[in-house]
């Protein structure tokens, strides 16, 4: 016999073995929907979170960068201009991108003779938390210190 005549004689044979190992059945199909479906769900989750977290991040920043260029701004308005118990509300000065409920304040003070500190806090809420950004900084009647 020829092996053409072997395969014509035995078609199930050759059926029946690929019909029984290959495919999924509808319970594994079903599984794998449910599987993906939560890992899915949950990448949204932590996208969304990530999202949050880097607008906190940037309004931080940008607070500091605020705060930052205050001081810079007193420095620059030089010692004699500074008055010991002053407090500056610089709140119209802070950049629009920071929350609407932003809040600006420095207060002046004179911890020993020929030197003037300065505390520059900026107040904002950020998804409803309260959030601060302190910096302060020594000016000096010959010079700058910063801590």
């Amino acid at each position: 016999m020829n092996k053409r005549s072997e395969h014509k004689n035995q078609p199930h044979k050759a059926r029946q073995y690929f019909i029984g190992s290959a495919g999924f059945t509808l319970v594994e199909l079903m599984v794998t929907m449910v599987v993906l479906g939560i890992i899915i769900t949950s990448l949204g989750g932590m996208y969304y979170i990530m999202q949050d977290l880097a607008v906190q991040s940037q309004h931080l920043d940008i607070a500091t960068r605020a705060a930052r260029t205050e001081i810079e701004d007193l420095r620059n308005s030089g010692y004699d201009s500074l008055t010991p118990g002053t407090n500056i509300n610089f709140t119209s000065s802070l950049p629009s991108s920071l929350p609407k409920n932003a809040t600006g304040t420095v207060v002046v003070t004179q911890p020993l003779s020929g030197l003037i500190r300065v505390d520059v806090t900026i107040n904002y809420t950020d998804f409803n938390s309260p959030q601060t950004v302190e910096l302060s900084s020594d000016i000096g009647i010959i010079g700058i210190g910063q801590t």
